[in-house]
C-alpha cells in the first residue's frame, strides 16, 4: 500500500506540474540523430547553433538544439558506434560525459547556445542502457534530472529502448512519471519528451493476447489494454510523446508515421503533443515534392517540428520550405488541435485542421506515382463535406506554399497535385457565394 501511495503522489505531482511554462506550442528545433547518430561533438553542436542563430530558422521560431544518443562515456566500444559497456557513474552517481566528444563537459556548451538566444536539449533512456548501449536513467531518474538541470539543458528526450523496463508492470509509466516530477523539482523549465516508439505502442493489429508475437521487446512493451497506450498514460506526464517507430528518409516511412497519428487526434492539446517523429526534410534521399508533402502533413497535424538534416549545409529551397511563414502559423496555431484524415479516395488524401480564427488548414496529399486531381469537398450537400460536422456553404481558399489566393469556391474544389506531393491550403468560410 505504501509503494502504491508513493507512486500515486508522484503521478499527482506530475499532473500538477506538467504545465511548467514551456512546451505550450509545438516545439521547433534540430536534432543530431537522423544525420549524425553517435558522431556528435561540441564542434558539431556549436556550428549548428551558429547557423540556426544567424539564419532564417531562428527568425521563423526554431530554437532547440537537441543532442541525442551517444554523449555518455563508454568503457568499451562507443565512439561512432554503439557502446558495448558503459563507463561507471561517478562518485555522485552522475553519468560521465564522453570527454573526447565534449571536452570540458556540457555547461560551457549550454552557456554558448544560450548566448545565441537558443535552447538546448539532452537524451536519456527509461532503461539502464540507451538504444546505443550507453548509460540510461533507470533507477537514477532523480540524479539524472538534477544533472540535466545543472548542466543547463532546456529539453529532455526520454527513450524507451530495451526490455528491462516493461509497460505491463508499470515500470515505464512510473519511471517517466518520476523523471518528470524530478525535472520539475529542479525548478528549471524543461520540455519533456517521451520517445515511446520503441515500441510501447506501435502495432498495426491490436493484439491484446499477443498471439504469434515472438519479439521480446514487443512482448514487454506492446499495449494489451487501452491504459497501456502511450497517448493515454503519457497525456499528463510529457509535453510530447511518440506513437510510432522512428522515421526514415523514405516516402513510405513518412506515410506510415503520419497514418499512425490518425487514431490519436483527441489526445493532443496545448502542451501535450503527439509526435510522428522528426522531419527528414533535406536529408537527401527524397525529392523536394516529397519533402513538401511531409511538411504539409506535419503542419496540419500540429506536430513538433524537429529538423533532422545537417542544417549547416541546408539548401535554399529546403530552408524556404521549413521557414514558410504561413505554414508555421498553422503549425503553431494557439488551439493546438491535431489535424484529421477526413477522406482518402484513391491515391489522394484530404487532411483537415480547425484553426483558432475559424478557418481550416487543409493538406491535399497525392500518394500516387503520377500527378492527380485532389478534390476538397466543401459543401454539406456532398456527403456532409470534408469539414463535417461543420456546415460550410462557400470558402475562400489560399495556397499556403505559393502564397496565392485561389478565390471563393462552393461545392467541390479540385486541384492538380504532383506525384508524391501535397498542397497546403488555408480555407476560410464565407457568408455567401461569391462565384
Amino acid at each position: 500500500m505504501a509503494v502504491r501511495a508513493v507512486v500515486l503522489l508522484a503521478v499527482l505531482a506530475v499532473c500538477a506540474g506538467i504545465d511548467n511554462g514551456v512546451g505550450w506550442l509545438p516545439p521547433m528545433g534540430w536534432s543530431t540523430w537522423n544525420t549524425f547518430r553517435f558522431n556528435i561533438s561540441t564542434t558539431l553542436i556549436m556550428q549548428s547553433a551558429d547557423f540556426m542563430a544567424k539564419s532564417a530558422l531562428k527568425t521563423a521560431g526554431y530554437e532547440y538544439i537537441l543532442i541525442d544518443d551517444g554523449w555518455p562515456a563508454c568503457a568499451q566500444g562507443g565512439g561512432l558506434e554503439k557502446c558495448q559497456e558503459p563507463a561507471p557513474r561517478d562518485a555522485d552517481g552522475r553519468i560521465p560525459i564522453d570527454q573526447s566528444k565534449f571536452p570540458g563537459g556540457f555547461k560551457p556548451l549550454t552557456d554558448y547556445v544560450h548566448s545565441l538566444g537558443l535552447k538546448i536539449g539532452i537524451y536519456t533512456a527509461v532503461s539502464a542502457r540507451t538504444c546505443g548501449g550507453y548509460s540510461g536513467s533507470l533507477g537514477h531518474e532523480r540524479v539524472d534530472a538534477q544533472s540535466f538541470a545543472d548542466w543547463g539543458f532546456d529539453f529532455v528526450k526520454h527513450d524507451t529502448c530495451n526490455t528491462d523496463c516493461p509497460i505491463h508492470n508499470g515500470c515505464i509509466q512510473n519511471s517517466t512519471a518520476l523523471m518528470q516530477a524530478s525535472l520539475n523539482a529542479t525548478g528549471r523549465p524543461i520540455v519533456y519528451y517521451i520517445d515511446s516508439g520503441n515500441p510501447t505502442s506501435p502495432q498495426r493489429t491490436f493484439n491484446p493476447h499477443q498471439h504469434s508475437v515472438v519479439s521480446q521487446e514487443a512482448l514487454q512493451k506492446l499495449a494489451t489494454s487501452s491504459q497501456e497506450l502511450v497517448w493515454v498514460w503519457a497525456k499528463n506526464t510529457a509535453h510530447m510523446f511518440k506513437s510510432w517507430f522512428d522515421s526514415f528518409d523514405a516516402w513510405e516511412s513518412m506515410l506510415t508515421n503520419s497514418h499512425n497519428q490518425i487514431r490519436v487526434a483527441e489526445y493532443q492539446s496545448c502542451g501535450r503533443f503527439n509526435m510522428p517523429d522528426m522531419l527528414t526534410i533535406g536529408q537527401g534521399a527524397q525529392s523536394l515534392a516529397e519533402y513538401r508533402a511531409q511538411m504539409a502533413i506535419w503542419v496540419v497535424l500540429g506536430a513538433p517540428l524537429i529538423i533532422g538534416c545537417d542544417i549547416r549545409t541546408i539548401q535554399n529551397d529546403t530552408l524556404a520550405l521549413l521557414t514558410n511563414r504561413e505554414a508555421l502559423a498553422i503549425n503553431q496555431d494557439p488551439d493546438c488541435i491535431q489535424g484529421s484524415l477526413a477522406r482518402a479516395p484513391d491515391a489522394t488524401e484530404v487532411w483537415t485542421k480547425p484553426l483558432h480564427d475559424g478557418s481550416f488548414a487543409v493538406a491535399l496529399l497525392n500518394k500516387g506515382k503520377t500527378e492527380a486531381i485532389a478534390t476538397l469537398q466543401i459543401g454539406p450537400e456532398i456527403n456532409g463535406g470534408d469539414f463535417f460536422p461543420a456546415t460550410i456553404q462557400a470558402a475562400h481558399i489560399r495556397d499556403v506554399f505559393s502564397g496565392k489566393d485561389l478565390g471563393v469556391h462552393y461545392g467541390e474544389f479540385n486541384l492538380l497535385v504532383g506525384a508524391h506531393d501535397a498542397a497546403l491550403l488555408r480555407v476560410t468560410p464565407v457568408a455567401s457565394r461569391e462565384l
